[in-house]
């Protein structure tokens, strides 16, 4: 199985940190969807979102946010998940391809 992740939606907001310094767009929330798909090409997705705050990050530690990358935030985001939530998303998805590897046709009659 193959997992990927595809970042969907930044929240955006202008936060003050610890410092009191304003960091401006920074990074709130996170929509997420992580797809799993098999060797035949059988798909399924599970849709996420997460919650980030930089009020204990350092003004020289922030990324700007034409700076950020997918893999940044996919870090982030991967950060922010246990690795029992990371397996059970998994575990998810592989259900539902399985679920989704099944055709469906409507009877004629």
């Amino acid at each position: 199985m193959n997992y990927t992740w595809h970042i969907a939606k930044l929240g955006l907001n202008d936060e003050l940190n610890h410092e009191g310094q304003l960091l401006e767009n920074a990074i709130v929330t996170v929509q997420w969807k992580r797809v799993a798909e098999d060797t035949d090409g059988t798909k399924s997705s599970y849709v996420g979102k997460t919650n980030l705050s930089v009020t204990d990050m350092n003004a020289a530690d922030f990324v700007a946010l034409n700076d950020v990358t997918n893999e940044m935030v996919v870090g982030w985001v991967t950060d922010n998940l246990t690795d029992a939530q990371l397996n059970q998303i998994n575990a998810q998805l592989d259900e539902k391809v399985e679920r989704n590897r099944v055709r469906k046709v409507r009877p004629s009659w």
